[in-house]
């Protein structure tokens, strides 16, 4: 095990998580939100120190192989909750140690399960990191990490294999790094996107932003009690629907799309029992309502 390797990229994860909580700072500043302010500086401060101690020394042998990577990503995923759960412990936004984590936990892991009974109570910055969670933990922050950090070799596709969309992630292209950069490009401009549409649909654009995080999570964090009912839009549930199905989505499939080579695409096994299981899901429901 390349324990100085594990050491160096989780430093920098935690570097990139305090680079991510200044996001929610900044909306902290805008609404005038000191407490929850405090909260966030904090964190970032710990995070950087934290993550500056682990990557001082510079490894020498920079190899990853599958048995690092995920132990990597498992204590990846352990380390960033925790560290992620700090803005609402000491916000005072959510009471608890174990309440704060499991929201954490559920934001990043992109399960969507809460503890909140009303949402909509909390600081605008607080729902801000809350939903920003999904966003971070639907792509993967390592696959983040992969785009950005200069000391990667050809072996951490491993990394990306455990932790990237779908359950096959190949090299798309003939660099691990461009591969991240590609993953990730795509994300953001298909969450960008989606940002545009519920706004110009009306949807203000705080909202339009954080709901857009969370569909791409696919975990359905909202900031409303009612969640997208809240809107009484069909419009917004109908972008959100088709967005959450093209998150969901094996991200392989869009570099073929990219590439025009839609005989891989309409080859994919994953992609056919997908789109039976949605189909048939559908039709059960629309005979349920009907009958």
């Amino acid at each position: 095990m390349n324990y100085h390797m594990m050491a160096y990229i989780l430093g920098n994860i935690l570097r990139v998580e305090g680079l991510f909580l200044c996001a929610p700072a900044l909306i902290a500043i805008f609404y005038g939100e000191r407490k929850a302010l405090i909260a966030f500086l904090l964190t970032i401060g710990i995070a950087l120190l934290v993550g500056t101690i682990f990557v001082k020394a510079e490894p020498k042998d920079k190899k990853i192989y599958g048995r690092e990577g995920f132990v990597i990503v498992a204590l990846a995923w352990i380390i960033m909750s925790i560290f992620g759960a700090m803005p609402f412990y000491f916000s005072g936004a959510i009471d608890g140690v174990v309440n704060c984590f499991f929201e954490t936990v559920s934001g990043f892991t992109t399960t969507g399960a809460s503890i909140l009974k009303d949402i909509e109570s909390l600081p605008m910055s607080i729902l801000f990191w809350r939903s920003f969670t999904h966003w971070i933990g639907g792509m993967g922050i390592l696959v983040f990490m992969l785009a950005i950090m200069p000391a990667v070799d050809e072996r951490s596709m491993h990394l990306m294999r455990a932790e990237a969309p779908g359950p096959v992630v190949s090299k798309l292209v003939p660099k691990v790094k461009a591969t991240a950069k590609l993953l990730y490009g795509i994300y953001i401009v298909l969450t960008l996107l989606q940002i545009v549409l519920l706004f110009v649909g009306g949807m203000p654009l705080f909202d339009s932003i954080v709901n857009s995080f969370s569909t791409a999570g696919t975990g359905g964090f909202s900031i409303r009690n009612a969640s997208i009912a809240a809107y009484n839009r069909p419009y917004f549930e109908y972008i959100i629907t088709i967005f959450m199905f093209l998150f969901s989505l094996n991200f392989n499939l869009y570099h073929f799309l990219l590439i025009k080579d839609t005989k891989n695409v309409f080859k994919n096994e994953e992609l056919k029992y997908y789109l039976f299981i949605i189909l048939g899901s559908i039709g059960i429901i629309t005979v349920n309502i009907l009958s």
